[in-house]
């Protein structure tokens, strides 16, 4: 039979021939409608070249006319498929009420046909139920029972206890106890009087175990594990703890003594003594003794506990740091050689941490830092409080520097120092160091900054002793951590390392204070060289119009200065500087004051040179040249000056020190050199003079 879909598909195939040919006949390509730049303009210029509008026109209505078709074709397709989709679905609603039907009969008869089953099902829930219940209280009354039983059993075992343990009977006793409290944690609901029964017979279970324990640990340690299994069971190892401290303990070790140090050596002696003992005869008996060690390790530690604090309070709270240190390091023995920790490290730990370490390191430390309080305030320093040398061995001329070596060498003694404190010990090694300098500076600023004066010494005195105390100091320090805190950091299992470079920080630091205080030094110095050598310029004043004769040595300023520098040096030697220090300090001072006393000189030249420019004047004025100029007071200060810049140009050969300068000089007081013969003589005795001083020194 024909159908609609057939029709339609005939139709479609005759349009779609139709449409192929049409569109060969077409002027002009149709993909040019589907580009994207598509131009009316464009596209009729390029058909143009191929038709005229004419044709153009009517292919233009023909190739409309193929799309409509084709539209139309596209409309029938889907029309066809909706008719056919239609159909479909309208069959399969009928098909699914159908089944829709089918289910809900088919399920009504289903549970029509279960509802007998369920109502039986239910019955026998009940039943079941029913029984369980009953089996229930059978239970309860079962253990009920029992457990009277096990509480009768027990009494009659307590009542004819024997007055020595049998391993036998021990058995029995323990096999009745756990049975008694297996079912009374079993029971729910307990008498008032079987729950009295119950406990009445714990409590004398707890008494018979305490006092068999006690009794065993006493004799040969045969049954300890059997009676600990029972006590453990009773929750009551506490209790005999307790007891066993009292009663078997306490019998073993003597009565205080008025020693303190013995007595707690007695105290560790006899502890390790006992649990020997303990372990000889409990393997002799054939026992395990490892089983029981950990109770009896509880007991005898915790006995040590208890007299730390009954009879130790005035060493763990110390008093005396000796007698302090000692107990603990025989403490810190006594734990370190205990058989084994693994079980008692608590009790262990609570043994150490009775010793206050805090309130003994301060008590240590706390007479040295008071010290440096007194000695810290700069403005009421002695300098130089220590004048005595013991041979060649330096010694330390401040108190303050004398108080920290002292406190440095202290803490990191044997007598001392302890490995439990050594974060505080190099804490306070540190605080010391830093504190030191402080203390340097502070006087660096008293002195110097300020001005403060000392009635009985110099500045440069006193820094002269300071540096002397600082060299002395850093090698102390050095010494200190390479004998005593290095080989006890290493006992830590630490490296020294980074312990070092805190110690050379504070090293390289104290040089620089060391070189600043020479500076200090050495501009003191000069500031009472300068008035010293202010003579130059008083030899005028020698000179003229007083008629005075030539001069024929060194004038009193450069003796003056010549002894200030030695006793500067002197100062420096007696403080037991280094001789490169000596050195070095020495020729900054003896270059300075060349350099003040060469500006002195040019000054004082100066003047002579301008007094004799306007007395060459006056003269010619007054026809008078038959003077001698050798003999003239112009000429007598500049031989003065000759004799004093010989001097200091020997000195500055002998101390290697540039003397160019006191050359020209020279040259320029003598530039006829009129007055050299008359000084070589004198310039020779004084070189001899200054060269003997020199080998003397």
């Amino acid at each position: 039979m024909k159908t609609v879909d057939d029709d339609v598909e005939m139709s479609n195939g005759v349009v779609s021939q139709r449409n192929l040919l049409y569109e060969s006949h077409l002027c002009f390509n149709k993909s040019l409608f589907s580009r994207a730049n598509f131009s009316v303009e464009r596209f009729v210029n390029l058909v143009r070249r191929r038709a005229s509008l004419e044709q153009i026109h009517n292919d233009l209505k023909i190739y409309l006319k193929i799309v409509q078709n084709s539209m139309i074709e596209l409309i029938n397709d889907d029309y066809a498929d909706f008719v056919n989709l239609s159909s479909n679905l309208v069959g399969l609603k009928e098909t699914i009420d159908k089944l829709a039907k089918d289910i809900e009969v088919t399920w009504l008869n289903f549970c029509s046909s279960t509802e007998s089953v369920r109502q039986s099902a239910e019955l026998v829930e009940q039943k079941v139920s029913s029984l369980i219940a009953c089996r229930q209280a059978q239970f309860e009354i079962r253990a009920q029972i029992a457990l009277i039983i096990s509480i009768e059993r027990l009494s009659d075992l307590i009542a004819c206890c024997p007055e020595e343990i049998e391993e036998f009977w021990l058995q029995s006793f323990t096999d009745s106890i756990v049975d008694m409290i297996l079912w009374f944690n079993k029971v729910k609901d307990i008498d008032e009087k079987v729950e009295a029964a119950y406990h009445t017979c714990l409590a004398h279970v707890g008494e018979l175990a305490g006092r068999w324990l006690v009794q065993d640990l006493k004799g040969d340690c045969l049954f300890a594990e059997q009676i600990l299994d029972v006590i453990s069971l009773k929750n009551d190892i506490d209790t005999a703890v307790s007891r066993v401290m009292t009663e078997v303990i306490d019998e073993k070790l003597s009565e205080p003594k008025e020693n303190l140090e013995d007595f707690l050596n007695e105290i560790y002696e006899s502890i390790l003594k006992l649990r020997n003992d303990w372990e000889q005869r409990s393997k002799t008996g054939g026992k395990d003794f490892a089983k029981i060690a950990p109770f009896l390790d509880k007991c005898l530690l915790t006995w040590i506990v208890s007299a730390l604090d009954q009879h130790f309070g005035s060493v763990i709270v110390p008093s005396d740091s000796h007698l302090f240190h000692r107990c603990y390091t025989k403490t810190i023995n006594f734990i370190s050689n205990w058989p084994s920790d693994t079980h008692v490290r608590t009790i262990l730990r609570m043994i150490r941490d009775k010793f206050s370490l805090v309130v003994y390191f301060k008590l240590v430390t706390q007479h040295f830092i008071t010290q440096m309080n007194e000695q810290c305030d700069p403005s009421s320093l002695n300098p130089i409080i220590d004048k005595e040398s013991e041979g060649k061995k330096k010694t330390m001329f401040y108190g303050f520097s004398k108080i920290v070596v002292h406190a440095c060498d202290r803490i990191w003694s044997d007598e001392v120092y302890l490995p439990t404190l050594v974060d505080k010990s190099w804490d306070f090694f540190l605080k010391v160091l830093v504190r030191y300098l402080e203390w340097i500076d502070n006087i660096k600023k008293c002195y110097w900054t300020d001005g403060k004066a000392l009635e009985d010494s110099e500045v440069w005195r006193i820094l002269c002793a300071l540096c002397a105390d600082c060299m002395f100091v850093d090698s102390q320090f050095f010494e200190i951590a390479l004998t005593s805190i290095w080989p006890k950091i290493r006992a830590h299992e630490l490296e020294v390392t980074p312990f070092g470079q805190c110690l050379s920080t504070f090293s390289s630091n104290l040089a620089e204070k060391i070189k600043e205080l020479e500076e200090i030094i050495v501009a003191d110095f000069m500031s009472v060289l300068t008035k010293i050598l202010d003579g130059v310029c008083g030899i005028p004043r020698q000179y003229r119009w007083t008629k005075k004769p030539a001069p024929t040595e060194v004038s009193h300023y450069v003796v003056e200065t010549s002894a200030a520098i030695k006793s500067c040096k002197d100062e420096m030697e007696r403080c037991c500087w280094s001789e490169e220090n000596i050195t070095s300090v020495y020729k900054r001072i003896f270059s300075e004051s060349v350099k003040i006393f060469s500006l002195k000189t040019k000054q004082v030249l100066e003047s002579v040179e301008q007094t004799e420019t306007s007395l060459q004047r006056f003269k010619r004025k007054s026809l008078i040249s038959n003077e001698n100029n050798i003999d003239s007071d112009e000429s007598k200060i500049r031989r003065q000056l000759l004799l004093d810049l010989e001097y200091f140009k020997d000195w500055a050969a002998s101390c290697e020190v540039e003397f160019s300068d006191i050359e020209s000089i020279m040259l320029r007081a003598d530039p006829s050199g009129e007055t050299s013969s008359v000084l070589d003589p004198v310039c020779q005795v004084l070189n001899m003079t200054h060269i003997q001083e020199k080998q003397e020194e």
